[in-house]
């Protein structure tokens, strides 16, 4: 009797494990990512590039660029939610020089943090956009983040929380993964240069950094210097 019942059981279990196997099976198919371009850099993420579906921060002087180079490699309309406040606008040309034309942009002026973060999340909620960017006038906290982040995760676009103040670094959050872009100096003028470290990522390569030079006649990136992994400073996830 005993040995019928653990028979049983056995076959239950095993048939509950498959299930979850096939469930998580699908849900890794559903993780889309866009490659950065840079096989090392998409080699430091468990996604072979960054997530869609999900939200991410981008913090430094070149920030934005980020983004826009990001944005510039998927397909579709892309919505940038601004602050009417913020007297610095888009500049169309400077979106261009990333592969992200000005035509293929929606722009969103809020009036301040509450309203660009509910812009944010509507938008991220819709199919009908390939990315979403934004950058709020404060820190986004642990509540916002994962508003941001369901959001994303319904709708399946890309989400880019733009943070140059670096304004609430050590918080709580749960966005997917955080960057810090910073303008370097370059040897060649004519070859910009950013210095991009991965502060935070699930699942992937932290404290990593990389010196990456665009060539202005090509628009091509490429990594210049990847030095030895360091430790950055903790970041509460």
């Amino acid at each position: 009797m005993n040995s019928g019942k653990n028979g049983r059981r056995g076959t239950v279990v095993a048939e509950l494990r498959a299930r979850i196997a096939a469930i998580e099976q699908g849900g890794a198919d559903r993780r889309r990512s866009v490659s950065l371009g840079l096989p090392v850099l998409d080699a430091a993420l468990p996604d072979g590039g960054l997530v869609r579906g999900a939200v991410h921060e981008a913090t430094g002087t070149a920030a934005a660029g980020f983004a826009a180079m990001v944005a510039g490699r998927l397909e579709g309309p892309v919505l940038w939610c601004v602050d009417a406040e913020n007297r610095i606008g888009l500049y169309g040309p400077g979106l261009d020089v990333f592969g992200l034309h000005p035509a293929r942009v929606i722009v969103a002026r809020c009036q301040g943090r509450t309203d660009l973060l509910w812009a944010m999340e509507e938008g991220l909620r819709t199919s009908a956009l390939a990315a979403v960017i934004g950058e709020p006038p404060g820190a986004v906290d642990l509540t916002a983040s994962r508003r941001l982040q369901l959001a994303a995760e319904a709708g399946g676009a890309l989400g880019v929380v733009l943070n140059p103040d670096d304004t609430g670094r050590f918080a709580a959050s749960a966005l997917e993964s955080r960057w810090r872009i910073m303008a370097a100096s370059a040897d060649d003028v004519s070859r910009p240069c950013w210095k991009i470290t991965l502060e935070r990522c699930r699942g992937g390569t932290q404290g990593q950094y990389w010196m990456v030079e665009r060539n202005e006649e090509t628009g091509d990136f490429a990594v210049v210097a990847a030095p030895a992994d360091r430790q950055v400073a903790p970041v509460i996830a």
